[in-house]
């Protein structure tokens, strides 16, 4: 019987922390490896939230202390995506599916910002007054950074956080 619960625990855990391994392909919708020129390279790393929860919460009790906004906001984010296309001919073409993503999607831009070249994009999905996901789109000279964030966060913290950071000039 310890046997069998065993092999259960250890699949469960196999299964649980296989989406977390870095991958060799795409792990958001909009880039297509069949879009991408051959010489491109695409890394892309999920994080579930029960993983990358264990792995911080020793961060965020710290940061209480510190930095009370920022640990409320740590602890809001239930999963993590990243994924880095490089190199490449096409790289305009990523961003243009990028954009057809947000659009088919519902995504609203919260911010766009071009500084040295890069062209940064803050898009976010609503659901009443929460923000379920936000995506950022960093766009550099033909090499992508993606970063998906699966939250719970609601605006009135939003902005406490916002207002908290313009009173103490922090930086994050």
């Amino acid at each position: 019987m310890k046997r069998i619960i065993g092999i259960l625990v250890a699949a469960v855990i196999l299964i649980g922390t296989q989406s977390c391994f870095v991958k060799r392909g795409s792990n958001m919708a909009f880039v297509d490896r069949s879009d991408l020129s051959r010489d491109a390279e695409v890394v892309s790393i999920s994080v579930p939230g029960i993983l990358m929860k264990s792995f911080i919460r020793g961060e965020i009790k710290e940061l209480k202390e510190e930095d009370p906004m920022l640990a409320l906001a740590l602890k809001k984010i239930k999963k993590i995506k990243f994924m880095a296309v490089e190199g490449g001919q096409d790289g305009e073409r990523v961003y243009k599916n990028f954009s057809k993503y947000l659009a088919r999607n519902n995504y609203e831009e919260m911010m766009s910002i071009h500084s040295d070249g890069a062209r940064i994009s803050i898009n976010t999905l609503m659901k009443g007054d929460k923000i379920k996901k936000i995506l950022l789109g960093i766009n550099e000279d033909g090499d992508h950074v993606f970063v998906d964030l699966k939250t719970d966060i609601d605006l009135n913290e939003l902005n406490q956080l916002v207002e908290y950071y313009e009173t103490n000039k922090k930086d994050i």
